[in-house]
């Protein structure tokens, strides 16, 4: 018995010692792993601390790229086709505000509008064609082709301001390019990253005056008279007028699928470029009757219950087109939904696809230019703005011809009628 007793106590104290044994080699290792955390913590630190290091001194060594004194203008747009109005105003521009060279800058896909055709390396052809007798005072750049995308003035802006200083960049637009000039993308931006010179064409004068410019600018205003904005980002907004050379892209379109003479507006080598590849030609023999396809685009529109449709009828006179079509519509997914239904119809039932397409994004003011017809879609608000039809009240209706309800001034879709 005593035997028993003391083995079992000899027991106890053996597993005892293990129990402390093992205690004390957790401590340690616990220990150990802290210690070793530790280190490693700081070593990470220590290396994160040497990587930023590093870093600042790579920037501080990297010597900065010096931002050109040039003064430079830029003059943007589809250019389809280009014209001696766009070179007029570029030299104009260039003249009057002592610039080195003005860029022409052809937009691969202009936001507010759709260029169906030429294709976009022909009209990046005509420009350098049009202005091979004018180089280094003006220039191409193909910036916005090679971006890709949708060409937003910001995102050109914000390229130039990489190579030149703000204050030295001279953004040239027209003066309707200029009324919607707050709805451009991030316009209040935009404000600092040039200068922006609006050229008006004879006969249609604006001022810069305060109580004038474009709804949203009011803030941004420092100081203004007729001719000039000085705003509060330091850059300036100027008024150029041009000579008098009265022609448009659309309008030479039209000639040129009709076969008349535009040696008066096209630079000779453009013009020998557009015979030699067959633009602008007429889109399509199926159309034999034009005033039969614009009451079919009027039709169109209708049955997409477009509101107050007009359609003038403008052969007559000599005017950009034979005919055009004038209707509202309740909200910008509404003028959207029209412009597209006429589309769609005139594709499906004549194979046509306009010449250019503006505004259809928006919804604002959807523009389908046909050349012989041309389809405007306004929301209320911007046909009261534009009030376009009062170019063609001497012209003859003929919407009766679409739907009987519509023969009286106002006649709306369906029946409704809306304010003139």
């Amino acid at each position: 018995m005593k035997k028993k007793v003391k083995k079992s106590s000899a027991v106890k104290a053996l597993k005892k010692s293990k129990v402390k044994a093992k205690a004390k080699v957790n401590s340690k290792t616990k220990a150990s792993l802290k210690t070793a955390s530790k280190v490693n913590s700081k070593n990470k630190t220590t290396s994160q601390t040497n990587a930023s290091a590093k870093a600042k001194k790579k920037v501080a060594t990297e010597p900065k790229v010096a931002l050109s004194n040039e003064k430079i203008g830029i003059l943007g747009g589809a250019f389809n086709p280009v014209h001696a109005g766009h070179l007029n105003a570029a030299l104009t521009v260039k003249n009057k505000l002592g610039l080195d060279r003005v860029v022409i800058m052809p937009a691969l896909n202009p936001p507010h509008r759709q260029i169906v055709a030429p294709e976009p390396q022909d009209r990046l052809a005509l420009v350098q064609a049009a202005i091979k007798n004018y180089e280094p005072e003006l220039a191409i750049d193909d910036l916005e082709f090679k971006r890709g995308g949708t060409s937003y003035t910001f995102d050109t802006l914000t390229s130039y301001n990489k190579t030149h200083k703000a204050e030295n960049i001279y953004f040239i637009m027209g003066a309707d390019a200029f009324l919607d000039f707050p709805h451009w993308k991030n316009f209040e931006k935009l404000l600092s990253l040039a200068n922006f010179v609006v050229v008006s064409r004879p006969g249609n004068p604006i001022n810069l005056s305060a109580v004038d410019l474009p709804s949203g600018m009011e803030q941004f205003v420092k100081a203004s008279d007729n001719n000039h904005v000085i705003l509060t980002s330091g850059r300036s907004i100027m008024l150029v007028e041009l000579d008098n050379i009265e022609i448009s892209s659309t309008e030479l379109r039209k000639r040129l699928r009709n076969g008349q003479d535009v040696s008066k507006w096209i630079p000779t080598k453009t013009l020998e470029l557009i015979h030699e590849r067959g633009l602008y030609k007429r889109s399509s023999p199926l159309v034999n009757d034009y005033r039969e396809f614009a009451l079919f685009c009027a039709r169109s529109a209708f049955d997409k219950k477009a509101m107050d449709l007009k359609v003038y009828d403008m052969s007559a006179k000599n005017s950009y087109a034979d005919y055009s079509i004038i209707c509202s519509a309740t909200s910008s997914k509404h003028g959207a939904s029209v412009g597209e239904g006429v589309l769609f119809a005139v594709k499906a039932e004549y194979g046509l696809a306009p010449i250019s397409v503006e505004g259809l994004r928006e919804g604002m003011w959807v523009l389908l230019d046909y050349g012989t017809v041309v389809i405007h879609v306004f929301q209320d608000v911007t046909r009261q703005q534009y009030k376009i039809e009062d170019l063609w009240r001497n012209c003859p209706q003929i919407q009766k011809e679409v739907d009987p309800r519509l023969a009286s001034p106002g006649a709306a879709s369906r029946g409704a009628t809306r304010a003139p």
